[in-house]
């Protein structure tokens, strides 16, 4: 049985303790390359002992991409099940619109690349990950229209 991730409002869930950053830069989604996986990622991982996720993020996003250039905006939370059906992991995900790549830190990652979509190689399941990308470019479109506006 595959047990699928629920998203919830921001802030619903407590002891957050992933982090995924769906990055934009220029109009593309940006994705790494991790070395071991030989497939693509999202920026993100664990939220560290001491940290909030909104830290956890910014050292993500660096650690793995270079960028510390960009508006990072958390989004919605989410609650992912364990393949034992009992155990689970909260998580929040985050937007981050890049102003400036920076250069990749030694890391896992071997290198980022620009996409319109989700890659074909991607680690996780694409088709949840399409679902995802499409409720934050409505979010991303919805945030554009007020910032033409300056209403809500």
């Amino acid at each position: 049985m595959i047990y699928r991730k629920t998203n919830h409002y921001l802030g619903e869930l407590d002891d957050i303790t992933f982090v995924v950053i769906l990055t934009r830069y220029r109009g593309k989604w940006v994705f790494c390359w991790h070395k071991r996986r030989k497939s693509f990622e999202n920026p993100g991982g664990h939220v560290e002992k001491g940290e909030t996720p909104m830290q956890a993020a910014k050292r993500e996003l660096y650690e793995e991409t270079g960028i510390t250039n960009c508006e990072l905006i958390p989004l919605w939370d989410y609650e992912q099940p364990w393949d034992d059906g009992v155990h689970k992991n909260n998580g929040r995900f985050f937007m981050a619109l890049v102003r400036k790549l920076g250069e990749l830190p030694e890391s896992e990652m071997e290198r980022i690349e620009l996409f319109d979509e989700v890659p074909e190689n991607f680690t996780y399941d694409r088709e949840d990950a399409k679902k995802d990308f499409k409720m934050a470019e409505n979010m991303l479109k919805a945030w554009e229209r007020v910032d033409r506006d300056g209403s809500f």
